[in-house]
C-alpha cells in the first residue's frame, strides 16, 4: 500500500510540474513585457522633452541677416540705431536663427544616448554603456523614478507652455533682440506674470541639467574614469557657480527689457509692474 501511494504521488507531481513551470514562464514574460513598455515610454518621453525644449528655445521672430552695405548706409545717412538700450542677447549673438540649433546640438546627443540607455536597461550593451559601469551610472536616471519624472514633468507642464504661450500671445512682438513692442501686453498670462517666458527658460534649462548633466547620469558614459573622479570632487562648486552665472544672465536681460519698457510706456508700465509678479505669481 505505501508503494502505491508513493507511485501516485510521483505521478501527480510529474504531471503538475509542467503546468507550474508554464505559469512561472508566463509570469516572467509578463513582467519583462511590462518592463519593456515602461522603459520604452521613458525613452519616448526623454526624446519628446528634448524636442519640446528645442521648440521652446527657438527664436519665433529671428533677426534678419544684415546686408554687407547696411553699416555703410547707416553711417552715411545717420539713421537712428535700431535700439538705444543695452542688449546682452544680441551682443552674445544669440539672436541669429541658427544659434539655438548649435547650442542645443550637445543636448540632442545626450538625449539620444540617454534614451538608448533607458531602452536597454537593465541589459545595456557595452557599446552603449561605455564608461557608465565604472563611473557609477545611476539606475534612477534610466528608469521611471523621481529623478526622471520631476524634470520631465517640469519640462512638459511648465517650461514648454511658459515659452509657447508668450510666443502666441505676443506674436511678432516676441523677439530675442530688444525691440519696442507695438503695445504693452497686460492681459492673459501677463495679467499675473511680467516675464513668463523667462520663467519658462529657467525651468527648461535647469530641468534639462537635472536630467542630462548629472555626473551619475548619461555624462558618466562619456567621461573617462580618471576625469570623472576629479569632476565629482568639484561638482558642488562648479554646479552652483554655473547656475548663478546663468541666473545672473537672465536677470541682466530682464533689467534691460524693463528699462526699455519703462522708457517707452512710462506710467502705464509702472502701474502694471507694481501690481504683478516678475516670475512666479503672487511670489516673485
Amino acid at each position: 500500500m505505501p508503494r502505491i501511494f508513493f507511485s501516485l504521488s510521483l505521478y501527480y507531481s510529474s504531471s503538475s510540474s509542467p503546468s507550474l513551470l508554464h505559469t512561472s514562464t508566463l509570469q516572467t514574460k509578463s513582467q519583462a513585457d511590462k518592463m519593456s513598455i515602461s522603459q520604452a515610454s521613458l525613452s519616448v518621453a526623454i526624446l519628446a522633452s528634448t524636442l519640446g525644449t528645442y521648440i521652446g528655445l527657438l527664436n519665433p521672430n529671428p533677426e534678419p541677416p544684415q546686408k554687407p552695405n547696411d553699416d555703410l548706409h547707416h553711417h552715411h545717412h545717420h539713421h537712428q540705431p535700431q535700439t538705444k538700450h543695452a542688449d546682452s542677447i544680441r551682443w552674445m549673438h544669440l539672436t541669429h536663427r541658427h544659434t539655438p540649433k548649435v547650442i542645443l546640438l550637445p543636448l540632442a546627443l545626450l538625449s539620444l544616448h540617454l534614451a538608448a540607455l533607458t531602452l536597454y536597461t537593465p541589459d545595456i550593451p557595452p557599446s552603449i554603456l561605455r564608461h557608465g559601469a565604472e563611473n557609477g551610472l545611476s539606475a534612477s536616471l534610466t528608469t521611471w523614478s523621481a529623478s526622471t519624472l520631476l524634470p520631465l514633468a517640469a519640462i512638459f507642464f511648465a517650461g514648454v507652455p511658459l515659452r509657447l504661450g508668450p510666443y502666441r500671445s505676443l506674436g511678432k512682438n516676441f523677439t530675442f533682440q530688444l525691440t519696442k513692442p507695438d503695445q504693452l501686453k497686460t492681459t492673459g498670462i501677463y495679467k499675473y506674470l511680467q516675464h513668463p517666458s523667462y520663467t519658462g527658460v529657467i525651468v527648461l534649462v535647469l530641468s534639462n541639467v537635472a536630467l542630462l548633466a548629472r555626473l551619475d547620469g548619461v555624462l558618466s558614459c562619456w567621461v573617462a574614469p580618471a576625469w570623472h573622479q576629479g569632476l565629482r570632487s568639484v561638482q558642488w562648486v562648479l554646479g552652483p557657480a554655473a547656475c548663478c552665472v546663468f541666473l545672473f544672465g537672465v536677470w541682466t536681460r530682464v533689467r534691460e527689457e524693463e528699462g526699455m519698457l519703462r522708457e517707452e510706456f512710462g506710467e502705464k508700465w509702472e502701474r502694471w509692474h507694481a501690481s504683478t509678479a516678475r516670475f512666479v505669481p503672487y511670489v516673485f
